[in-house]
């Protein structure tokens, strides 16, 4: 297990309700588990030219979620820088997936005309890793590259391929609600076309159409605590999901 579940069932029920969790509107430096201005890094010396850009447009944009998957892991010695960045073309919506942790997880999809703020995380090579462990494991993500366009939220001048950039994406599409994507309402976006929704309106929606259809915070509980209430729904979430078609995404060994 990439990182352990709280016992609590209230902090359980605040985990998962709280995706994609707060985020930062501006680039920041994770560090010791905390957010810090972006300007140190600088002040730290750290060369962006020397890490791996990828693109967090769900929980890994949050520093609550990376303090679960870095802090203590030997990767975490080192900070993470995370710029914002507008990125053309895609919005991020809901996926197919309930997360073992209850949530309803994020996927990456192209949209033309519409532009969605997303994050890069500047990962080493060891926290490439780490992130790999913590996304990859049991199949429900692949890791890839996408072209698009993209700009620097605040104007910076970044040291990385304008047109190719890393992912992790759901390897089974997205959520089906009347036929089209929900795009997740934390996430600002321009021009955006399809319907959005706050997380915890998502999960009523999802376990009353395939799961539990009463107390809502039972049903999420039950997700967390039984495997087999969560397979259930989340086989029955895949089996009315969308393919979410990317034209330029390339999985990457």
């Amino acid at each position: 297990m990439p990182w352990e579940l709280p016992r609590d069932q209230s902090d359980r029920l605040r985990l998962a309700k709280g995706y994609p969790f707060t985020a930062p509107e501006t680039s920041y430096l994770f560090i010791d588990g905390r957010s810090e201005h972006f300007s140190k890094v600088t002040k730290y010396g750290i060369d962006l030219s020397e890490r791996k850009a990828v693109i967090a447009h769900g929980s890994n944009r949050a520093p609550e979620q990376l303090a679960r998957k870095f802090v203590g892991h030997s990767s975490g010695q080192d900070s993470i820088p995370l710029t914002a960045i507008w990125l053309h073309d895609h919005d991020v919506v809901y996926s197919a997936h309930v997360a073992r942790y209850g949530s309803i997880a994020a996927e990456l999809v192209y949209c033309p005309g519409t532009s969605v703020q997303v994050f890069l995380t500047w990962l080493t090579g060891e926290q490439l890793r780490r992130m790999d462990d913590t996304e990859l494991p049991g199949g429900n993500y692949s890791y890839g590259h996408i072209r698009c366009q993209w700009e620097s939220a605040e104007g910076f001048d970044l040291p990385t391929d304008a047109h190719n950039l890393a992912v992790y994406r759901s390897s089974f599409g997205a959520l089906n609600v009347q036929g089209e994507p929900l795009a997740l309402r934390a996430l600002p976006a321009k021009n955006r076309c399809y319907n959005s929704l706050g997380q915890e309106e998502v999960l009523r929606l999802v376990h009353k159409e395939y799961g539990d259809a009463g107390n809502l915070d039972k049903a999420i509980l039950k997700s967390i605590e039984s495997s087999q209430y969560r397979k259930q729904v989340v086989k029955a979430v895949r089996k009315q999901s969308l393919d979410v078609f990317h034209p330029s995404y390339s999985i990457s060994s």
